[in-house]
């Protein structure tokens, strides 16, 4: 459970806070795990935990509104991937030519992505904010727990405890 919300909240973070996990390792410290622990206490933790259950009801909303967007358009989830797979790499060939029409929706649906993805980028700023912690901050408590299997213990437990 705490490796798919560990998960979860590094890909929240990479996808939506854009260059704030690159200026976090850039304050995170160096040190191992074990001796960053001691500067991870019991209240950073918890807030940590509050920010983890926020940015999940986050993604799935985010979620929920990439497919109603996909949908809107007349396009399947898998096609539309298999559209945006194939812009990605050109070596990727889409099973079936993509239409013009296809094209045009798939151009209108990326076009709601970016607002999508813009409105979850501020949320999850807020979120994170909301607990008492700076993405930096809670990005650098992440990198600790995601490298220590007692911390990661600790906040299963935690999150258990919370239900």
């Amino acid at each position: 459970m705490v490796k798919h919300l560990l998960a979860s909240c590094s890909l929240l973070l990479l996808l939506g806070v854009g260059g704030l996990p690159a200026l976090a390792q850039s304050t995170a410290p160096s040190a191992p795990a074990k001796v960053a622990q001691k500067t991870i206490g019991e209240e950073d933790l918890k807030k940590f935990v509050g920010v983890a259950k926020k940015l999940e009801m986050i993604s799935q909303e985010r979620n929920s509104q990439v497919v109603q967007a996909v949908e809107k358009e007349g396009l399947k989830m898998e096609r539309f991937r298999e559209i945006f797979t194939s812009k990605q790499n050109p070596k990727a060939k889409p099973k079936q030519e993509v239409s013009k029409e296809e094209e045009q929706k798939y151009d209108r649906v990326l076009a709601q992505l970016v607002q999508i993805q813009k409105d979850t980028q501020s949320k999850m700023g807020t979120a994170v904010q909301s607990e008492g912690l700076e993405v930096p901050r809670f990005l650098e408590i992440l990198e600790t727990i995601q490298k220590s299997p007692d911390l990661q213990k600790k906040v299963d437990q935690m999150l258990k405890g919370a239900k």
